[in-house]
């Protein structure tokens, strides 16, 4: 971006004895001299380091838009005086009569963007000094290259701004489910389930929390070759499609509803290809984005492959069977994605807003063969 041209001559003495006369206006020239002379070699390109959305949106609209009829005003004035110098024949005192205009118009809009800065400095969204040194090197002005796009920050799984825990790490306070195979054990959520005390398909229920729109994050670990999944958007109550095991039912009598989720789910069976894949739990719709796919349906109907995020072989080197694996949910109107270490595994599109995938509901934990299951550090961002 090319800078606006600084005329010669009387103008600028007399702008900069103005700005020293008004205290405010005096620090933030002396802080923009000084920040200048930090300018790394090569200009900023464009964009500020570590900006925030905000602080583009806030810089964008009160560093540019407020003053397009100031600038205008500059814009004209520079022009006059620009006609008056190449006038013939040559008239000083015309010349000087626009260059005090100019002086006026540049006066007038670095008085209002010395307050507008003033502002932004005093809340929130104020810049660092190196980013205020590279808005100084631009002119004074932001505009972000190809919109926001251009400083989108890596993943972050540690990241945790506006979201809340919902596991406190020593007990399964605001969880229901069925105390024989659910339990906390060295800072994580333990299911269990074994030959002499069989689970069938249990579930521990969050009732804390109905969500639609959010991200969960949370740790998921499972001993050798079972399997586990995340329900969201569940609820209870439904009954239950599938047949249930008679050593089940004589371990822990008629299946109750009031444990039994239906729903979408997080599919994690480290040692199966169904670690990541969208499934929606006791409906007739079953798999519906198997890992790597991206689907699209109206409910169970309509279904088909609109993309891949990846050969489904390659993506299981992605998932660490006996150890911690990261896992991502993020629900958005009809689009479910689910991320493993970082890696997309599979994204669901139900356009059917009926569907129970679209539901409002809660969240839980699920357990059904003979295996154990680890869950850690639940964090949920909430949108509604």
């Amino acid at each position: 971006m090319s800078h606006n041209p600084v005329p010669s001559g009387p103008p600028l003495p007399i702008l900069t004895v103005r700005l020293a006369r008004i205290p405010i206006l005096a620090a933030i020239l002396a802080f923009f001299v000084s920040a200048a002379d930090a300018q790394p070699a090569g200009g900023i390109g464009g964009t500020l380091p570590t900006i925030t959305e905000t602080q583009m949106y806030r810089f964008a609209k009160e560093l540019n838009t407020d003053f397009l009829v100031p600038n205008l005003a500059v814009t004209n004035a520079r022009i006059a005086l620009a006609g008056a110098a190449l006038a013939i024949p040559s008239d000083e005192a015309a010349i000087a009569a626009r260059a005090a205009d100019l002086a006026q118009a540049e006066f007038s809009l670095a008085s209002l963007k010395a307050d507008a800065f003033a502002n932004i400095q005093a809340s929130t969204d104020r810049l660092s000094r190196e980013q205020a040194a590279l808005l100084v090197a631009n002119g004074g002005r932001y505009s972000p290259p190809g919109g926001l796009g251009g400083n989108v920050q890596p993943m972050d799984f540690a990241d945790r701004e506006g979201y809340v825990p919902i596991f406190d790490g020593v007990s399964l306070a605001g969880w229901d489910g069925n105390p024989k195979f659910w339990r906390v054990e060295d800072g994580a959520i333990v299911g269990e389930s074994t030959p002499a005390n069989p689970s069938g398909n249990n579930y521990l229920v969050y009732r804390e929390v109905q969500a639609h729109d959010f991200n969960l994050k949370f740790e998921v670990k499972v001993d050798a070759n079972g399997g586990t999944g995340l329900q969201y958007r569940s609820r209870t109550g439904i009954p239950w499609l599938a047949g249930i095991n008679d050593n089940v039912v004589r371990n822990v009598g008629p299946v109750n509803l009031d444990w039994m989720q239906t729903g979408p789910q997080a599919d994690f069976w480290p040692s199966q290809p169904w670690t990541g894949q969208f499934y929606s739990e006791n409906t007739v719709i079953r798999i519906l984005a198997r890992r790597g796919q991206v689907v699209e349906s109206f409910g169970n109907a309509n279904k088909r492959i609109l993309g891949s995020v990846g050969d489904p072989a390659e993506l299981q080197a992605l998932i660490k069977p006996n150890d911690w694996n990261e896992y991502q949910i993020i629900a958005r109107g009809p689009v479910c994605i689910h991320i493993i270490n970082g890696q997309v595994m599979s994204v669901m599109i139900d356009d059917d807003p009926e569907s129970s995938n679209n539901w409002s509901g809660e969240f839980g934990i699920e357990i059904e063969a003979t295996t154990k299951v680890y869950f850690r550090n639940l964090w949920l961002k909430r949108l509604n």
